[in-house]
């Protein structure tokens, strides 16, 4: 009997092992903005909304791993909703800091002021024992744009058309800034003044 235990707590282990290495952990989830959300020095409220379009379908996502016990919550956290790797440098590594914006609908997230840089995104598609083993990629690269004064800033509406095939062919960035400081004000009142630093067409158009 003991020896069976210890099978299965060793298969635990190596499945949260192998979990944990494939990136899956909720370590690096930045906390979504509440109506009672509190932003310290050093942090700012990052407000926008990612759209896919086509939006995904009824069971697109595969995210119920077989044989894998979700002690992180990637199926939730990835449920019509985008992954955005933010970084104080240009590249990807080092520690990975996430928003997990529901698609199509507007975010806000408490953002340490440092994580100016948009170095990764993507919808994740399938969750296997083996990790994301299925992902829409998202072109991001950008760069945000935060001053010293800064509490909240709206960065824009970053609309993503896919094909067949789940590649992007087209980005395109709207300016829904009044539709979002009145959601803003709304949830906010007067405690944070939501200023309007859109991410710039001309980083988007290239990709």
């Amino acid at each position: 009997m003991y020896k069976n235990i210890n099978r299965h707590i060793f298969a635990l282990l190596i499945a949260v092992t192998i979990f944990m290495l494939q990136g899956c952990s909720m370590a690096g989830l930045l906390r979504e903005a509440g109506p009672s959300a509190k932003v310290t020095t050093g942090e700012v409220i990052i407000v926008g909304t990612i759209e896919l379009t086509p939006g995904l379908v009824k069971d697109e996502q595969k995210l119920d791993a077989e044989g894998v016990i979700d002690l992180f919550g990637a199926g939730d956290m990835n449920k019509n909703r985008a992954l955005i790797q933010l970084n104080s440098a240009t590249d990807a590594g080092g520690a990975a800091e996430y928003i997990n914006p529901v698609l199509g609908e507007p975010f806000a997230f408490v953002v340490p002021v440092n994580l100016k840089y948009v170095v990764e995104g993507y919808v994740v598609t399938e969750f296997t024992k083996h990790g994301y083993t299925g992902k829409i990629h998202l072109p991001v690269d950008f760069k945000l744009d935060i001053q010293p004064s800064d509490k909240a800033i709206y960065i824009g509406h970053i609309r993503y058309e896919r094909d067949d095939f789940n590649s992007i062919t087209r980005v395109e960035l709207k300016d829904d800034y009044v539709i979002a400081e009145k959601m803003f004000r709304k949830q906010y009142g007067s405690k944070y003044k939501l200023r309007k630093s859109l991410i710039q067409q001309s980083q988007l158009a290239s990709k």
